[in-house]
């Protein structure tokens, strides 16, 4: 009876060494499974933070995300054509898009307005408004262009602030946009 219970013994004591193995390899693989989540989490933030670094100068901060006003040569077709953030002088076609906000205009009436704050060089000068340029829009937009030939004009170089904002002067959205020599 002693030797049978030797084996029972022995053999529980198999089927134990055996279940550890399998478990440790298992927590071995949980390990490393949630080391790549982490590490994919790193990279997505370390995105998130440089899309936010790179769009920063023509956002404006909005409690569910971030409404942008930024600049093209023109919008045709549906298309915005030549979008960046430095332009020779000329005239340029001024983009909302409150989408990533959730929000809308919320007015009738807006007006952009124009103003100058780093001379050619980049030097910071006292903000000089240029203009106010007044648009009529629908409330419910949240995504719209404006384009007029003859106010939208920037004839010399410098970094000029375009805030789109309602007549009362509340800002909606504000952008940058840098104007070079030819």
């Amino acid at each position: 009876m002693k030797n049978f219970t030797y084996r029972i013994n022995f053999l529980v004591a198999i089927l134990v060494t055996v279940s550890l193995v399998f478990a440790c390899g298992k927590l071995k693989e949980i390990a490393k499974e949630e080391t790549k989540k982490e590490d994919t989490k790193k990279e997505e933030t370390k995105k998130e933070d440089t899309k936010k670094t790179e769009s920063k100068d023509t956002e404006s901060d909005k409690s569910e995300g971030k409404a942008k006003l930024y600049f093209c040569e023109q919008y045709k077709n549906g298309e915005e054509i030549g979008v960046s953030k430095r332009f020779t002088p000329g005239w340029l076609t001024v983009m909302v898009d409150l989408r990533p906000a959730g929000t809308t205009l919320g007015v009738g009436k807006v007006e952009l307005r124009l103003t100058k704050i780093k001379d050619a060089s980049g030097n910071s000068i006292s903000e000089k408004i240029i203009k106010n340029i007044p648009f009529d829009v629908q409330a419910d937009w949240d995504y719209t262009y404006f384009t007029d030939k003859t106010n939208l004009k920037f004839t010399s170089p410098g970094t000029y602030r375009v805030t789109c904002q309602k007549k009362d002067g509340t800002p909606i959205v504000s952008g940058e946009v840098e104007v070079v020599s030819e």
